[in-house]
């Protein structure tokens, strides 16, 4: 155990640096006895490869990669759930492809798998099978991660060595799509069959076991069913699986989900569900964590609440992540007109969010709600009076300001977290989820913040063993499905559902709404293939508070959002572009299709 707190603390400093300063020297320096003689030998080794695991995390940039500042843009901005404060770079989807090639880090994988069992002695027989099922585990994930990008691609399973090989030997050509989830599929299996079954008191964070790689397989083998069922076969093969294999696959993702029924649960330590659902992704002690990036202040570090914090807190950052009402009203309508049509008037402006589910509440900070101990602020202009009916003239009285100073009789005119001034929210809502409200005011700077990262929480099991139940659609798979997702419901204060009201598209907006801001929407709708119907020209919606002066009372509008940013979804963004400067080494790799 003593061990394993330092490899925590060592795996720490190295994921902090986002480089490779603490990799073991070349091979050709050390021995291999000397590195795969211990524990600690074996641990320092894998260290650089868990820090280096695509994890997209609070410090992932589409367009740039892994360990990033600032971490954005985001893969929520392709989704509708959420804008970025005005200043923050908008940019196309097309932009989002960084180049992502980890062969570097496989090679250490294949050296490692290749080179232990010859120094097995060392070991007993159960920590032997342990480190090669990890390596598999972390082989699996890195494979995933190409696969799911770029479709088909070379699979390395030997070292290579660039000294003694000629360049043919060395240039390796795409395999299939469909072959990629198989080795994926087969390097988890052995990852389960190796790597112990360990019980909550001995996990350790941040690092796989069976029940991690178990997991990992419902994610990938549910994205593998859904390209073989939504997408199409292309360029020979290297793109799509035959929509022979869906059911496969998904029965596949299903057995996975339901092998973990019994090792973990629902986060439920609060009875009250809006603060429990909060707490979930701050408690170290979760039930709910499988797999996740752990920070610690000061050695590694990540910026999440002072680059989103509401702008009444911070100066310099904050407000980075604005929920859409797209995102919101996936939850329902806000009722902000009467039954004619008209600007329904509210007392206070959480009035309005007053039946709000708190599930809903706990991932987006509303306007005239209470955060850190003060009403958030998010106020448009000020009408001094407000007469139904007559847009025309209460567009023109319409007071509105590009600064918080401005008054009317004595009012504050723009609200003091926006909108319309620099810096604050384009749609009139803040994210909630992650934020640390008991972080101090005084840190709400960079890097100050390090709660840990969920990579996999249970809640996406179960919404994936619904959504391969849903596919497989047996009465055993249904009933299972329901099950979940009425876990995952009534834990979000959110009402059960009945088995007539179980539906694919009803899963799938339950999987958007549970797990938004956590980068998983954006490769839903590709793997679904519906991103290229939801996004053509759309500008996403934003919600205005404003308040009536003579009233003395709130009202909220409804319309795009302020920037009138617009996004398309092109057929090709289905899958990235293979890396230029690969191809230029690699002549034996196909570009995609239509780049």
């Amino acid at each position: 155990m003593k061990y394993l707190k330092r490899f925590i603390v060592l795996l720490s400093v190295i994921t902090a640096t986002g480089c490779n300063k603490l990799d073991i020297a070349p091979v050709n320096i050390l021995k291999d006895e000397d590195v795969f003689s211990t524990d600690a030998g074996v641990g320092a080794y894998m260290v650089p490869i868990y820090a280096n695991l695509p994890i997209e995390d609070f410090r992932y940039n589409f367009a740039q990669g892994f360990n990033q500042f600032p971490p954005f843009p985001a893969l929520g901005l392709f989704t509708a759930e959420m804008l970025q404060v005005d200043y923050v770079f908008r940019g196309s989807i097309e932009s989002g492809s960084f180049g992502y090639w980890p062969y570097g880090d496989i090679r250490k994988i294949n050296y490692l798998l290749k080179t232990l069992p010859a120094n097995a002695s060392n070991f007993s027989e159960a920590q032997a099978n342990a480190y090669l099922g990890e390596a598999h585990f972390l082989r699996a994930y890195f494979y995933f991660d190409l696969v799911k990008r770029y479709g088909g691609v070379p699979i390395i399973k030997e070292p290579q060595d660039p000294f003694n090989s000629t360049q043919d030997e060395l240039r390796v050509p795409r395999s299939s799509e469909e072959d990629v989830y198989k080795f994926v599929e087969e390097e988890l299996n052995l990852a389960i069959e190796l790597m112990p079954d360990v019980t909550p008191d001995k996990i350790v964070k941040g690092r796989a076991n069976k029940n991690v790689a178990l997991a990992l397989k419902s994610r990938a083998m549910l994205y593998a069913g859904s390209i073989a069922k939504y997408g199409s076969i292309q360029l020979n093969g290297l793109l799509g699986i035959p929509a022979t294999e869906a059911t496969a696959y998904f029965q596949k993702a299903y057995d996975a989900a339901v092998a973990l029924e019994g090792k973990y649960s629902l986060y439920r330590a609060n009875a009250d569900k809006y603060q429990n659902y909060v707490n979930l992704f701050l408690d170290e002690n979760s039930t709910e964590n499988i797999f996740i990036k752990d920070y610690k202040y000061p050695e590694m570090t990540h910026s999440w609440d002072a680059l989103n914090a509401p702008k009444q807190f911070v100066s310099g950052y904050g407000s980075f992540v604005n929920p859409t009402l797209d995102y919101v009203e996936l939850f329902g309508e806000l009722p902000v007109n009467d039954a004619n049509g008209f600007p329904r008037r509210f007392t206070q402006r959480i009035d309005l969010f007053a039946n709000t589910e708190p599930r809903l509440r706990a991932t987006v900070i509303f306007p005239g709600d209470t955060f850190r101990g003060e009403v958030i602020d998010v106020q448009r202009g000020i009408y001094p009076s407000y007469v139904n009916g007559d847009d025309a003239s209460n567009n023109a009285a319409l007071k509105t300001a590009g600064s918080t100073d401005v008054l009317y009789n004595g009012k504050r005119v723009v609200g003091l977290s926006g909108m319309g001034i620099g810096g604050s929210t384009g749609t009139g809502f803040f994210v909630r989820k992650y934020q640390n409200s008991n972080l101090a005011q005084a840190d709400l700077a960079l890097w100050r913040s390090d709660q840990a990262w969920i990579d996999i929480r249970y809640a996406e099991v179960l919404l994936n063993k619904a959504e391969a139940g849903v596919e497989l659609g047996t009465s055993a798979s249904l009933a299972k499905a329901l099950e979940a997702m009425n876990d995952i419901r009534d834990r979000a204060g959110a009402p059960t559902l009945t088995s007539n009201q179980l539906t694919r598209d009803v899963v799938r907006i339950e999987r958007r709404k549970e797990l938004a801001f956590e980068n998983h929407s954006w490769w839903d709708l590709r793997r679904w293939r519906t991103a290229d119907q939801e996004f053509n020209n759309r500008i996403y919606k934003a919600l205005f508070p404003y308040y009536v002066f003579d009233e003395n009372r709130y009202i909220f509008k409804k319309d795009d959002e302020i920037t009138k940013s617009r996004f398309t979804f092109q057929i090709r963004f289905y899958y990235e572009p293979i890396p230029g400067g690969e191809i230029n080494k690699n002549p034996l790799l196909v570009q995609n299709p239509l780049y």
